[in-house]
């Protein structure tokens, strides 16, 4: 230990305590300090419903589709716009209920993890008190959606599906105006 953190003590030690304190609660109380300054009210639920999305690299004989939860098209409520955003991105790479069903139908693969895209807002940055240290900071309204995709056309590898989607996604995170801010991520088939 340096002098340096000896000469920190004294004005970390309150935010210490109060992180001590933290650590000793039960789960349940843990969880009520985190409802008590989350409002649901402004948190995004994205809608999903039942869809269908064909895994990369295959065609022909071996093409097929498998059931999963999707996100619905139309988003509404709280985040929507960034819902809406996602589903017009990925709207050539996974079917919904509404639309219609694949040729061959579609099997139920409960294991399967398919590629994901996340877009996500943060806006409205408030002064918040820390649940845990009890100190000040700026906590922003954060909405985020998620959906599986596959391939958009036959034979298509996940390379070849980042390549129509990342403009996208960029084109996306590029259109924010301050203070807000945008960001997407990737997550590949299988992880």
């Amino acid at each position: 230990m340096s002098f340096r953190d000896l000469r920190r003590y004294e004005s970390q030690k309150a935010a210490y305590d109060a992180y001590k304190a933290w650590q000793a609660l039960t789960p349940d109380l843990k969880q009520a300090a985190f409802a008590a300054i989350t409002d649901e009210t402004k948190r995004a639920k994205p809608e999903r419903i039942l869809g269908y999305l064909s895994p990369f690299n295959q065609l022909g004989a071996t093409l097929k589709h498998i059931k999963m939860p999707v996100l619905k098209k139309a988003q509404e409520g709280q985040g929507s716009a960034v819902g809406n955003a996602l589903a017009t991105a990925l709207d050539a790479f996974y079917t919904d209920d509404t639309e219609v069903v694949p040729v061959g139908g579609a099997i139920d693969y409960k294991r399967f993890k398919a590629a994901k895209l996340s877009f996500t807002l943060r806006s409205s940055f408030t002064k918040k008190n820390s649940r845990i240290t009890k100190r000040a900071y700026l906590k922003p309204d954060v909405d985020t959606y998620s959906a599986p995709f596959g391939q958009s056309v036959g034979g298509q590898d996940y390379a070849a599906a980042l390549v129509i989607l990342v403009p996208l996604a960029n084109t996306w995170t590029e259109a924010a105006t301050a203070p807000a801010k945008r960001s997407y991520k990737f997550t590949p088939e299988g992880a």
